[in-house]
């Protein structure tokens, strides 16, 4: 039974009502001696303690998340087939071909026009999922012969990618500021960032040993949006977003591979590596921390950031302006600040108009090349 699917919820709900039914029917009817009955009375009010909490967990975890996708993401441990799975008929199309190794892949519908594909990485080897939108300017004949741009999506730790299209709801703001004229279209993509499970930050780098993230997102994950969908190839119409661990892998990637990303959001980010599988290897963490390698590196990438953070949310805005004040020649990167709010969705949320403007204005649309 699935984690998030809405009969595991409904099942918690039933048990949770079961047990405190049993709580209230047997609480004078426990036989015995005193010391059994009050036991007896304690498992009850334990028990019924215990499922209601679950209810609520599994609630939260399938309303503002999903900060888990699957029982193998909550226990850290994989369950899935060691085969890529892809079919042919790129642009989304549904399919039932059998697998194939041309990293065409068979997308079946998540939500209303968001898709979803499972995969691994062929340099990577990261078992994961990816979600895309396409805007729907993508199957209009005029735009036949357009290659669009793209926006890769990070969730934060735990997180999961489906989140940017549940909690975050960006394909409706992208339709609002379609709509409005404030921004072009371009394609959403959101791929696992969470690739050790449980609660274990990877780092957003290829960590000797352990996941290979950094491969998967910068490497892996474009290459299969090429090769499925009109999506620009030139660095300059790609970008990348993320919220808290999301944000700083935005970052990163973007500082470590300028040649895939030029434009990288951060929402209530922050600038150097936290995940002990990298802050434990000295090498490790220098190379994954941006704000260094931005300090030290002559000349700088072709990158440009837009940070941002809420004055109430410690660390974030004192973190993204350090960032900032290493660039020589900062162009087009900016600090974003709201007056209050924590480090929660709602935050981000309201952070999205501005933010998808501004990927926007730092990304081209291309035509097809022959």
């Amino acid at each position: 039974m699935s984690l998030t699917g809405t009969p595991f919820f409904v099942l918690t709900v039933i048990v949770t009502l079961g047990a405190l039914t049993a709580l209230f029917v047997f609480w004078n009817r426990i036989p015995g001696p005193r010391p059994l009955r009050m036991g007896g009375r304690l498992g009850l009010a334990l028990f019924s303690q215990f499922t209601a909490v679950i209810a609520v967990l599994v609630y939260v975890n399938n309303s503002m998340g999903p900060f888990y996708e699957s029982w193998s993401d909550l226990f850290g441990v994989s369950d899935s087939p060691p085969v890529t799975t892809s079919v042919a008929g790129g642009g989304g199309q549904n399919g039932h071909d059998a697998p194939r190794t041309d990293g065409k892949l068979r997308f079946t519908q998540y939500s209303a026009g968001v898709m979803k594909a499972h995969v691994i990485g062929a340099h990577s080897g990261v078992d994961g999922s990816l979600y895309v939108w396409l805007p729907p300017q993508y199957r209009d004949p005029a735009y036949a012969q357009t290659a669009f741009p793209v926006v890769e999506l990070l969730p934060g730790t735990p997180g999961t990618p489906q989140a940017w299209f549940g909690t975050m709801h960006v394909q409706e703001e992208m339709q609002k500021l379609m709509a409005s004229g404030k921004v072009k279209p371009m394609i959403m993509v959101s791929a696992k960032l969470n690739t050790m499970g449980g609660n274990t930050d990877a780092g957003c780098a290829d960590v000797p040993g352990a996941a290979k993230t950094g491969t998967w997102l910068a490497q892996d994950v474009p290459a299969l949006i090429h090769a499925n969908f009109r999506a620009v190839k030139d660095p300059s119409g790609w970008g990348i977003m993320g919220y808290s661990a999301g944000a700083y892998c935005a970052v990163n990637l973007t500082v470590q591979h300028p040649d895939t990303f030029r434009a990288a959001v951060s929402l209530s980010g922050y600038t150097t590596p936290e995940s002990p599988l990298v802050t434990r290897d000295p090498a490790l963490a220098r190379a994954n921390n941006p704000y260094l390698r931005l300090k030290l590196a002559n000349p700088q990438p072709p990158v440009s950031f837009l940070m941002a953070g809420s004055l109430q949310d410690q660390g974030t805005v004192p973190s993204a302006r350090a960032l900032l004040g290493v660039l020589r020649q900062p162009g087009a990167s900016r600090l974003l600040t709201v007056q209050s709010g924590g480090h929660t969705p709602d935050v981000w949320r309201g952070m999205l108009p501005e933010a998808l403007t501004w990927l926007s204005a730092r990304t081209a649309s291309q035509g097809v090349s022959s």
